[in-house]
C-alpha cells in the first residue's frame, strides 16, 4: 500500500496515481488529516507544502489542485530532469503529458484536422522518443524502494496494421479496373496480377500471418466506409474482402479504421461500425482513425458513444515518438473534469 498526503484529493490528482500505481497492480490512499497521517505505517508520499514524515516528498504545481483549462503551464528540462513552470512534480508533468492537456487549448491543426507534432511541448523539447511518464513513474517506483522491474516484465509489443486498400489491382469494380486502364497507369503489372502471373503489391497478408505466428497477438484495423477523396478501398460488401477481414479477425484481432469523412460525425461512424460488426460477428471495441484524424476531446467523446474501448489512433502522422509520454496503455480523459476506462 502506498499512502500520499495531500491537502486537497482531486480527480486529477487521483487520475496520476492511478496510472502510476493502481493500473500497475500496487494499491494507494490518499490522507488529508495530519493526525492520521502520523499513524500510518506503510510506504509514504508527501504532495502538500506541509512537513510531515515521508519517503519522498514532492511540492506540489497547482495543476493538479485547478479545474480550469489555462494558457501559460510550460515544461521544461535542465539534464535529465523535467519540470512544469520551473517546479520539479513528476506528477503534474505525468497529468499534462497523459491528459493531453495542450491539445484542450486553442492549437494550429494542419490541412487534415490534426494537431501539429511540431507544436507538441515534447516534441518541442526533443523528449518525444522518451516514455517520459514511464520514465518519472520508474523513478518514483526506485525513490520508494519498490520494483519496478515487474512492471516492465509486462511489457508487450503489439504490432498493428491498418487495411487502407487491401488491394491495388484485384476485386476492384470494374468500373475502377476500365477507368485504370484508360488512364493507362502500370497496365503492365496490373494485367499479370489480374490473370494470376504476379502477386498483389498490396498483398501483404501472408507476412501478417507469420508475425502474427511469432507474437502473442496483432490488431488489424479495416476501413469499410463509403468511397471518397480520401477513402478509396474496396466495396465493405465484396465477398473477397469480407473474407479477407474474416481470416484477418481470426489471426488476431480486428478494429474499425474509420473513414476519412466519419471524422466527428457519429452518423458515419456507428454505421461503419455495424458494418464491421456485420462481417466478423461480434462487437468491434477497438479502432484507428484513418489518417490519424483526432481532436480532443470531441473524437473520444464520439468513440465512448459507439462503446470503442481501445483506441489506438495516439501518435503523429509527421514524427514518431510516445504522444503521450508512454508506452503503456493507459485511461484517456474524457475531459479534464473526469475520465473512464478508455485505452
Amino acid at each position: 500500500m502506498i499512502s500520499v498526503f495531500t491537502e486537497h484529493i482531486t480527480p486529477r490528482l487521483t487520475y496520476v496515481l492511478d496510472f502510476c500505481f493502481a493500473q500497475k497492480g500496487f494499491e494507494y490512499q490518499c490522507v488529508t488529516d495530519v493526525s492520521a497521517w502520523s499513524k500510518i505505517k506503510s510506504i509514504r508520499i508527501n504532495y502538500s507544502e506541509i512537513e510531515v514524515p515521508s519517503e519522498i516528498s514532492v511540492k506540489p504545481h497547482s495543476l493538479l489542485f485547478e479545474t480550469e483549462i489555462r494558457n501559460g503551464i510550460e515544461l521544461s528540462t535542465s539534464g535529465d530532469k523535467i519540470f512544469i513552470d520551473g517546479k520539479e512534480d513528476p506528477f503534474a508533468v505525468i497529468f499534462r503529458c497523459l491528459s493531453r492537456y495542450e491539445e484542450y487549448l486553442p492549437n494550429e491543426r494542419d490541412e487534415h484536422d490534426r494537431f501539429k507534432a511540431k507544436n507538441a511541448e515534447l516534441v518541442k523539447l526533443k523528449l518525444n522518443d522518451k516514455p517520459v511518464c514511464d520514465i518519472l513513474t520508474r523513478e518514483i517506483w526506485e525513490k520508494l524502494g519498490l520494483d519496478y522491474s515487474i512492471i516492465q516484465k509486462r511489457f508487450e509489443c503489439v504490432p498493428s496494421f491498418d487495411i487502407d486498400v487491401a488491394w491495388a489491382y484485384k476485386n476492384l469494380k470494374l468500373i475502377r479496373t476500365i477507368g485504370a486502364g484508360i488512364i493507362g497507369k502500370n497496365l503492365g503489372q496490373r494485367f499479370r496480377v489480374l490473370v494470376g502471373k504476379e502477386k498483389d503489391p498490396y498483398d501483404t497478408y501472408s507476412y501478417i500471418a507469420e508475425v502474427s505466428a511469432r507474437v502473442n497477438r496483432i490488431i488489424c484495423f479495416a476501413p469499410v466506409g463509403d468511397w471518397g477523396k480520401f477513402d478509396k478501398n474496396i466495396h465493405w460488401k465484396n465477398f473477397a474482402y469480407q473474407s479477407l477481414i474474416r481470416g484477418l479477425n481470426a489471426t488476431g484481432g480486428m478494429g474499425i479504421h474509420p473513414s476519412y469523412d466519419s471524422h466527428l460525425n457519429p452518423e458515419k461512424l456507428e454505421t461503419e461500425i455495424s458494418r464491421l460488426e456485420q462481417i466478423v460477428g461480434h462487437e468491434i471495441v477497438k479502432s484507428r482513425q484513418h489518417f490519424l484524424r483526432l481532436r480532443i476531446p470531441e473524437s473520444y467523446q464520439l468513440m465512448v458513444k459507439q462503446s470503442i474501448q481501445r483506441d489506438f489512433t495516439m501518435g503523429w502522422a509527421e514524427e514518431t515518438g510516445f504522444r503521450a509520454g508512454t508506452s503503456f496503455p493507459f485511461t484517456f480523459l474524457i475531459s479534464l473534469k473526469m475520465y473512464r476506462n478508455f485505452f
